[in-house]
């Protein structure tokens, strides 16, 4: 961060140059667990935005906000918003950061098909990352598997701060013993997959990733654990992170999507990108259609008898 600040000053308060607008212009950033859904909206956004497209930058959540604040790029996907020294920063050089909250997912845990526990307490999962908690014996003494494995995409993502910041409780996450970083959400599923004995924490955005050609991750070998805030779980009070269970927020661990954009230009494509993600048609019903809750949805619930 001193870096970033250290360049500023040089920088001056002056609006970029259309060359250095159009470089800046030209990319957004993005936390990688949130790619699926992203890509749909960039894809209908760059064939109805024919005069000018914008391509992504998929990294980890804090490196993407780092780009924003060195003005690599005007536009990222994250899930939180700045901080207030990052608005400081940005304002600093006579920029306006403007923060669109699109739709809600979930931190999502899934475990290998042949795993016989698929249901946990969230007081359980947060003794699993603090190191209280390492053998699957320990959660169920029937249990034929031995230590717990649990694997995260990135040591600097939006997933593992989600949990540091919402499910620790002050608690340090032991990342020295059972839990590790496997880079990307696909590898994650796919180290699941191969480790009965296995965790994976993904974004529920991958459990209707619309471009998996196996269909839904549903189908694949693992399942989805169920998540209860009791003491203990039962399949009554506990949940998976379906789009009715975050609308309703049943569902523990739940977080926000944001557009952060910084784009001086009132129609400039990246701020219209952020716009039209927000805006209800498609931007909105893209992010219901691959399974999460927008932020701006009109919505009813009604009874129905399927014979």
């Amino acid at each position: 961060m001193a870096l970033s600040i250290g360049l500023f000053p040089a920088c001056g308060g002056n609006k970029p140059s259309d060359d250095a607008y159009k470089q800046q212009a030209r990319y957004f950033a993005a936390d990688e667990s949130l790619s699926p859904v992203i890509d749909e909206e960039l894809d209908i956004f760059n064939m109805k935005n024919k005069r000018d497209s914008i391509y992504a930058i998929y990294t980890n959540e804090q490196d993407a906000i780092d780009k924003l604040l060195n003005r690599e790029v005007l536009l990222v996907f994250t899930t939180r918003t700045l901080t207030p020294k990052e608005e400081e920063i940005i304002k600093s050089y006579q920029y306006k950061p403007l923060t669109y909250a699109l739709a809600y997912d979930a931190l999502a845990l899934i475990v290998n098909k042949a795993n016989p526990d698929s249901m946990i307490t969230v007081d359980n999962f947060r003794k699993i990352m603090s190191g209280e908690i390492t053998s699957w014996k320990d959660l169920n003494p029937d249990s034929k598997l031995k230590n717990i494995k649990v694997v995260f995409d990135n040591p600097k993502s939006a997933t593992l701060k989600f949990v540091v910041d919402s499910v620790m409780q002050g608690k340090k996450v032991k990342t020295d013993g059972n839990v590790q970083a496997a880079m990307t959400s696909a590898e994650v599923v796919e180290y699941v997959e191969s480790h009965e004995n296995a965790i994976g924490v993904i974004g529920s955005i991958w459990l209707n990733d619309q471009r998996d050609t196996t269909n839904l991750i549903y189908n694949r070998t693992i399942k989805v654990m169920r998540v209860s805030r009791a003491s203990e779980a039962t399949r009554a009070n506990s949940y998976t992170p379906d789009q009715y269970n975050i609308a309703y927020a049943y569902y523990p661990m739940i977080r926000t999507i944001y557009a952060i954009s910084i784009d001086p230009r009132t129609k400039g494509v990246p701020r219209g990108f952020a716009n039209f993600c927000w805006l209800p048609n498609p931007g909105q019903l893209i992010f219901w259609n691959a399974g999460l809750f927008p932020a701006r949805a009109d919505y009813s619930v009604r009874d129905v008898v399927i014979n």
